[in-house]
Formats: C-alpha cells, sequence, structure tokens
C-alpha cells in the first residue's frame, strides 16, 4: 500500500510540474515570446497523469482511514 500512495505522490507531483508548464509556455506565447510548443502538444496526457494521480491518491487516502 506504501508503494502505491508514493506512485500517485508522484504522478500529482509530475502532473503538477507539467501544469506549471503549460501555463508558463501559453503566457510566453500571449506576450509574443517564442518558446517550446511540447508542453502544448502534449497537454491531454500530462492532464490525464495529473488525474490519475490526484484520484489515486484520494482513493488510497480514503482506505487508510
Amino acid at each position: 500500500m506504501h508503494f502505491l500512495k508514493l506512485f500517485f505522490n508522484v504522478l500529482v507531483i509530475i502532473g503538477l510540474i507539467l501544469l506549471v508548464a503549460r501555463l508558463v509556455t501559453v503566457a510566453l506565447k500571449f506576450a509574443g515570446i517564442e518558446f517550446t510548443t511540447f508542453f502544448v502538444d502534449y497537454s491531454i496526457p500530462s492532464l490525464g497523469i495529473l488525474l490519475v494521480g490526484a484520484l489515486g491518491s484520494w482513493f488510497i487516502d480514503k482506505r487508510e482511514k
């Protein structure tokens, strides 16, 4: 159970990092500054990672109580 909790927490952290990178990419693009489109191109998978991590952490926390 400890491994799953750690796994889902890592997924949440990775998802949040990708979310911040997408926001920075959009802000720089809006400002007219050229920046990589990597984070925008993979926005759906990064959102999926964040969603799976958050839901998994929530289920593990509910199960432990």
